[in-house]
């Protein structure tokens, strides 16, 4: 998004603060109002030159704009206690009453959902949007799928609680590209301090087992074994206790304890918020970095373990060279980093994605056997653009 396009956003959103004079606000609407309906009841009094409704929490607000003061004051002496569908609507002047009645936004994370982004919407597009809100934008991301197109949501981070609260107040319900924003705290921020990360498991666990093992630390609410594409586990998933305290608990019981003759690391996944679709998200498989194989394997490395690499097997691994890939989609998987560069005619023996927790931190490794393939590895991927990034690429220290 260029600056005269941010600047078009802010005039749009000056606009309808002015159009709130022939403004009237709806409220105790019942939820499944849709703004053609709204604008059908108020057509039955006086023209209506606009009709919208927004949902906030499990209440529907609706806004109703007209052409003159008149029609205005006809909307309210009609319309206001009315009762429809079951419910007794409340209707007032835009700006009037708006303020009292109204819960002020309270979120208690920097993590921000967005939906119904249009699906022209890149990271950069989203950043440079909420940035236009005064607040300061960490990072921002769109969800794609294996084929790289936008699923039509994204995480924004922003630096302060006051900034999130702001970008809600300004963003949430406006319209860009004929599509209505969603705005609100990404609701899976609250797991923060309760999810597990449990790696090493047994390819052939279980959700069953892993969450009746955990029981033993306390009430768990959730847990999921990640697979693959073709439905095999990775080995690795996750266990959602119901409190921190909890979580704290497990791992002190259950980090490098022996579960069904494996020795399983436990941690807390520390950015829980983003792990909404496993497929794109986890990363790593059967396979192991120079034989490394598993989740970290103590080393404290970020790497999980990919395929296209050795197998975890007892040989001696072959010496190779790490080549690291920086700014790589956050939703980027080893196969899609696999497949990139074996597109731009590299012949690579491993590749895998760095994570923190379940989050991608968006770099990567390649590994080549010798340190001339490295060499053109880095000459092909450094300023290549890829899902509108430009990637860098450098050997690994």
């Amino acid at each position: 998004m260029n600056y005269n396009m941010i600047k078009s956003i802010i005039k749009i959103k000056k606009m309808s603060e002015e159009n709130k004079k022939f403004q009237v606000v709806v409220k105790n609407l019942p939820y499944h109002t849709s703004w053609q309906k709204l604008k059908d009841l108020f057509n039955q009094t006086c023209l209506v030159e606009h009709a919208d409704v927004i949902k906030k929490g499990n209440t529907a607000v609706g806004y109703v704009t007209f052409s003159s003061e008149e029609k205005v004051n006809e909307a309210i002496l009609t319309y206001d206690n009315f009762s429809w569908e079951g419910k007794e609507i409340k209707v007032y002047r835009a700006g009037e009453e708006e303020d009292d009645d109204d819960e002020p936004v309270q979120v208690n994370s920097t993590s921000l959902y967005v939906g119904n982004l249009p699906y022209t919407y890149g990271w950069q597009e989203l950043k440079d949007l909420f940035r236009s809100t005064k607040g300061e934008v960490v990072r921002a991301d769109v969800f794609k799928d294996f084929q790289g197109r936008s699923k039509g949501y994204g995480i924004v981070q922003m630096k302060s609680v006051e900034d999130a609260v702001r970008a809600i107040e300004d963003l949430n319900g406006f319209e860009i590209e004929g599509r209505k924003l969603e705005v609100r705290e990404d609701r899976n921020s609250s797991k923060e301090g309760c999810q597990l990360h449990v790696g090493n498991l047994l390819f052939e666990e279980r959700w069953q087992s892993l969450k009746d093992h955990f029981s033993k630390a306390g009430n768990v609410v959730h847990a999921d074994i990640v697979l693959d594409n073709s439905g095999r586990s990775k080995g690795f998933g996750t266990v959602l206790m119901s409190t921190p305290e909890e979580a704290t608990k497990a791992i002190e019981m259950f980090n490098n304890t022996d579960f069904n003759g494996r020795v399983i690391q436990v941690k807390l996944d520390k950015f829980a918020g983003d792990s909404r679709n496993n497929n794109y998200n986890y990363h790593g498989g059967r396979g192991g970095y120079n034989n490394r194989g598993g989740y970290n394997n103590g080393r404290g490395k970020p790497y999980r373990g990919g395929r296209g690499g050795y197998n975890n097997s007892n040989r001696s691994p072959q010496r190779t060279i790490d080549v690291q890939v920086g700014n790589i989609p956050f939703s980027t998987r080893w196969k899609e980093l696999k497949d990139l560069v074996e597109k731009l005619g590299l012949n690579p023996t491993f590749t895998d994605v760095a994570l923190d927790g379940s989050r991608p931190l968006g770099f990567g490794i390649v590994s080549f056997k010798t340190e001339e393939e490295a060499e053109e590895a880095i000459k092909k991927l450094n300023d290549y653009e890829y899902q509108e990034r430009k990637l860098f690429a450098k050997m690994k220290n």
